[in-house]
């Protein structure tokens, strides 16, 4: 069996938000969380902000478009108008950036406020540039609770709010990463590095469509939570979990996969044919990764590489082995070909 583990670590490098970028995104946020936490109105409301999704939980991968922040509102709760709580914090924010509309970097989003940080020294380069959004939140009991993405219903009764617990999924990541029960490889522990691997596979091969980076990450978590994916080096590990994925999104439609935090169905829910979709490409990924656990060093880089695609950093992001590529890679290409079928070999789109 192929180990490739300096290759799953170069590939993880590549993946990984990491250097100037990771610098920037941390200066940002700071910057948006005090202009937010000196606002007098928010100030009154009992301001706290938070980092939340894949940046603050470190399961986010290159290009990190996204990062968020959570503005936590200790005074208010959900009977509040969710239109003057997000007005509030767009003032805050719109007084310091201006309106995107009228040139500035601040912009509306269906329940957050979208502030643009292009690269200085390229700002028309969009991997470079990044965005910090701000989601307004209220008390929801021992929980928080987020505007509703339909504003006709913001004035209204019921609905209005959504109750939502980022904070406590990323407690929970945070304690499986860390279990000694959970895998490891080497002295690194296996979870957060497999999050990444298995969601940038679906950023390849599921694309724009859903379902989303984070419902893939919430399969992932109950995969390993449950014990379902045991080992010490990256290959089986991430082709255990690949499978899980794949097995779990076969019976989504009728089996809602529940979110970690709040133990409910995760919404808003997927349409069936995205996920029978996503089932499908995350199937065949589980095929070429099994198959990668009984190839030579040189024909499974060539399935990794063709499950893990490439970005602007590196194009395929999994690196050759010593001695493959090259004339190398044309053999084992060829072989791939013949033993696969030419359809099979051309990935999955």
């Amino acid at each position: 069996m192929a180990i490739l583990r300096s290759q799953f670590n170069q590939g993880l490098a590549n993946i990984e938000i990491n250097g100037k970028k990771a610098d920037r995104a941390k200066a940002a946020h700071q910057e948006i969380r005090s202009i937010l936490e000196a606002d007098t109105q928010l100030h009154e409301w009992g301001v706290d902000t938070i980092l939340i999704g894949s940046y603050s939980r470190d399961t986010g991968i290159y290009p990190g478009k996204d990062v968020d922040v959570f503005v936590k509102l200790t005074e208010v709760d959900t009977g509040a108008m969710p239109k003057d709580v997000y007005n509030a914090v767009w003032d805050a924010l719109v007084r310091e950036y201006g309106d995107a509309d009228d040139g500035g970097r601040a912009a509306q989003q269906a329940r957050s406020i979208k502030v643009a940080f292009p690269d200085e020294d390229d700002p028309g380069d969009d991997n470079a540039s990044f965005s910090i959004d701000s989601v307004p939140a209220v008390k929801d009991g021992v929980r928080w609770a987020i505007p509703t993405k339909d504003r006709s219903r913001w004035t209204g009764g019921n609905g209005r709010w959504v109750t939502t617990d980022p904070e406590q999924f990323g407690t929970l990541s945070s304690v499986l990463s860390t279990s000694l029960a959970s895998p490891a490889v080497g002295d690194r522990n296996a979870y957060k590095p497999i999050v990444k691997l298995t969601r940038q596979a679906r950023r390849i091969h599921v694309g724009d469509r859903r379902p989303g980076g984070l419902y893939i990450e919430f399969i992932v978590y109950e995969a390993w939570n449950a014990g379902l994916v045991a080992g010490t080096d990256w290959d089986p590990l991430f082709a255990q979990t690949l499978r899980c994925v794949a097995d779990r999104l076969t019976v989504a439609p009728w089996a809602p996969l529940l979110d970690p935090a709040l133990g409910t169905p995760v919404e808003p829910s997927v349409a069936e044919k995205d996920l029978t979709d996503a089932a499908e490409a995350f199937r065949r990924l589980a095929d070429l990764a099994d198959n990668a656990l009984v190839a030579d060093n040189c024909e499974a880089a060539a399935k990794w590489r063709e499950i893990l695609g490439g970005n602007d950093r590196a194009d395929p992001v999994f690196p050759w082995p010593p001695g493959c590529g090259g004339s190398g890679a044309a053999a084992s290409s060829t072989l791939i070909v013949a033993r696969r079928g030419r359809q099979e070999a051309q990935g999955f789109g």
